[in-house]
């Protein structure tokens, strides 16, 4: 009965060819566009992620234990974290850091910052922070007799009104609470695209920043740089467990970061609102084509009635109709969607600075979005368009349940 039933469906979908097409690609193009949407989405988010995440914060960070910060007490070995931090296999590199806050005067002006103190090699291979120096060049080697070397942010040597090779004063309180002062030299400029991050940073050797506040250890935190920031919990969980990293806090970006998760939230909303919109009018387009079909076809089921088939067969037969199509849609649909979004689109990326945008933030300079599609969405964007299909034949499915035979036979054609 169901293989005959199947048979039937897929005959009476073939007869109306262009009813049957007209529905086929509406289901198609709703997903098509489901999946450019949110493919541009999650590159863009990865983007983001990239390069906000990879100036500074990094995708994982490891700090002292609780309690160190009212202690300063650091990291005792940072390099040795760092070195079990990439024994993981979705760690690609990882360096120690000392993190702290400042005053720099210069002969033109005066700022508070946040210093940074890194390894050159090593932050290199952890963060995009040293590809984004447009003067000068990342703490090179010092000379001796040479002032320590600073790498400033564009805005902020602008305020303290220096160039390469001028000197900043940093004032800062040191490791008895007393305030210490030294003198830098500048001897790059970074240019990030971010507002804040460009008038607020300056970066120096670890081993400088090192003497002026630490009175235990050698780092303040210990950054890693992860293959896809969006396992860093797993990546976390895992080295939490780590018995070397025994009394240290793992965070992630989201921690580590909130305003970059609750930028985050927004985009997750905004992107709940724009799929609910595009499945309605999948839903619409869906629910309008079976209604007709259902109000064109009243004699034919009549018939069908009369000649014993029983009104249940008679709306599992549409329901079969229905699944053909949304199936074909579906395969249509995610079909091209990965063609073009995941692979021409997920290689060339979408120049939206020739349509006049801008990105905003670390993305800043960069008019190409490379749009990421995900197999797990693809599989719910197709089983909220297949559950879709089969709840919009309530209605219609309610008629042909309460159709009477003889008054749908005496319906005029």
């Amino acid at each position: 009965m169901a293989l005959t039933l199947a048979r039937f469906a897929a005959r009476n979908v073939l007869r109306n060819t262009r009813r049957s097409l007209l529905t086929v690609l509406s289901i198609a193009g709703g997903l098509f566009v489901l999946v450019l949407l949110k493919g541009l989405q999650d590159g863009y988010v990865a983007q983001r992620l990239d390069a906000g995440l990879g100036l500074s914060v990094g995708h994982l960070v490891v700090r002292p234990g609780e309690g160190s910060e009212r202690t300063a007490v650091g990291i005792a070995d940072g390099a040795r974290v760092a070195r079990v931090l990439v024994t993981d296999p979705e760690v690609i590199a990882a360096a120690p850091r000392i993190r702290f806050e400042g005053f720099a005067k210069s002969s033109h002006g005066a700022a508070g910052v946040a210093v940074v103190g890194v390894d050159p090699d090593a932050e290199s291979a952890t963060t995009r922070l040293p590809r984004a120096v447009v003067e000068g060049g990342f703490l090179p080697p010092r000379a001796t007799g040479d002032p320590p070397p600073m790498v400033v942010g564009q805005e902020l040597a602008r305020r303290l009104g220096v160039s390469l090779g001028d000197r900043i004063g940093l004032l800062v309180e040191g490791q008895d609470g007393a305030l210490v002062a030294e003198a830098f030299r500048v001897v790059g400029i970074f240019r990030t695209g971010g507002a804040f991050f460009d008038a607020a940073v300056a970066y120096v050797p670890r081993s400088v920043a090192r003497s002026m506040i630490l009175p235990a250890g050698d780092a303040t935190e210990v950054i890693a740089r992860l293959r896809d920031a969006l396992e860093a919990s797993r990546v976390a969980a895992r080295a939490a467990a780590m018995p070397a990293l025994r009394g240290l806090r793992v965070q992630t970006w989201r921690e580590a970061a909130p305003e970059v998760l609750e930028a985050m939230e927004v985009l997750r909303v905004m992107e709940l609102v724009r799929s609910a919109v595009l499945f309605a009018l999948v839903a619409l387009g869906i629910f309008n084509t079976v209604t007709m079909s259902v109000y064109e076809r009243r004699k034919e089921f009549g018939v069908l009635m009369a000649i014993g088939m029983r009104p249940r067969a008679v709306f599992a037969l549409l329901v079969l109709e229905v699944g053909l199509l949304a199936l074909a849609g579906v395969i249509l649909g995610i079909g091209s969607g990965m063609a073009v979004t995941g692979q021409w689109l997920g290689r060339h990326g979408v120049d939206f600075s020739a349509l006049g945008a801008h990105l905003p933030g670390a993305l800043e300079g960069t008019g190409v979005i490379y749009p990421v599609v995900r197999a797990g969405n693809l599989f719910v964007a197709a089983a909220w368009v297949l559950a879709i299909s089969v709840a919009v034949l309530v209605l219609p499915g309610y008629r042909v349940l309460r159709l009477d035979p003889a008054t749908a036979l005496r319906d005029r054609p």
